[in-house]
């Protein structure tokens, strides 16, 4: 039998050589002794316990301060000259952007004095109509209603 050449380049260097991966020796684990074996294990309870009710008490923490610091809308029922009249109020982010969900006019709700003024270009104040507010619903009526 024949014995197959090397390969060599054109200049007459041999190829490189690949590298074979070297395989890693197992670490040995560390154990506990056998008499904490059972303190040890409340200790991985404890903490297998603590982890998920962190997660909660964060989840909850979120959702508070979203509720808190966003607008929430209300159901407002209102009147003028007999005519009733009720609409989603949303109230905007700190006072900026109050809007009517039904209506394009420019909504100024004075919960103090139950009044609602409904203007149609807030530069020019005789453009405003005052309505009487007779109820102001909460987020609940106002979810009910709008769907």
């Amino acid at each position: 039998m024949s014995k197959t050449p090397n390969k060599q380049s054109l200049l007459g260097k041999a190829p490189a050589r690949k590298k074979t991966p070297q395989k890693r020796k197992p670490q040995p684990s560390t154990q506990r002794p056998q008499t904490n074996n059972a303190n040890a294990q409340t200790l991985d309870d404890k903490c297998k316990h603590t982890k998920p009710k962190k997660g909660l008490f964060i989840t909850l923490a979120v959702i508070a301060v979203i509720i808190l610091a966003f607008p929430k809308p209300t159901l407002l029922t209102y009147k003028k000259l007999g005519m009733v009249s009720e609409s989603i109020y949303w109230p905007g982010v700190f006072g900026k952007g109050a809007m009517l969900i039904d209506s394009n006019l420019h909504p100024q709700f004075d919960s103090k004095r139950k009044s609602l003024y409904l203007c149609s270009d807030l530069q020019k104040p005789q453009s405003c109509q005052k309505y009487q507010v007779i109820a102001d619903n909460g987020l609940f009526a106002a979810i009910g209603s709008y769907f």
